[in-house]
């Protein structure tokens, strides 16, 4: 009796580690979509105004909204977790042809920021 429910616990384990990794194998596939441009194909600029304070996430919803972004909750994760500046405020000309990382780089420049 003992045997079995050891095998039956053995099994219940084995379950649980390969549905934690299916979902982590899911999740990453995600994000590197996600990650991805939005159009490739779509040349047009899009203009973009960052106020002055705004927050990771202020500018994630604004991006999703011009849908330069797929997700906004990728793109502010993708900020937290890459920035090297802070994002500036002003108008920047981006197109949906960028990915996530080339966005992020951008609207960290005050280069490319008009004010």
């Amino acid at each position: 009796m003992n045997e079995q429910k050891l095998k039956k616990q053995n099994r219940l384990v084995v379950i649980i580690l390969l549905l934690l990794l299916v979902a982590g194998l899911a999740i990453h596939q995600y994000f590197n979509y996600a990650l991805r441009p939005v159009d490739l194909a779509n040349q047009q600029r899009v203009t973009v105004t960052i106020p002055r304070g705004a927050t990771d996430d202020e500018v994630a919803k604004i991006l999703k909204e011009k849908q330069l972004v797929r997700s906004a909750y990728v793109f502010s994760y993708y900020l937290q977790t890459h920035k090297t500046k802070g994002v500036k405020a002003g108008k920047f000309k981006l197109a949906r042809t960028q990915s996530v990382p080339q966005i992020a780089t951008e609207l960290q420049s005050s280069r490319a920021a008009k004010r």
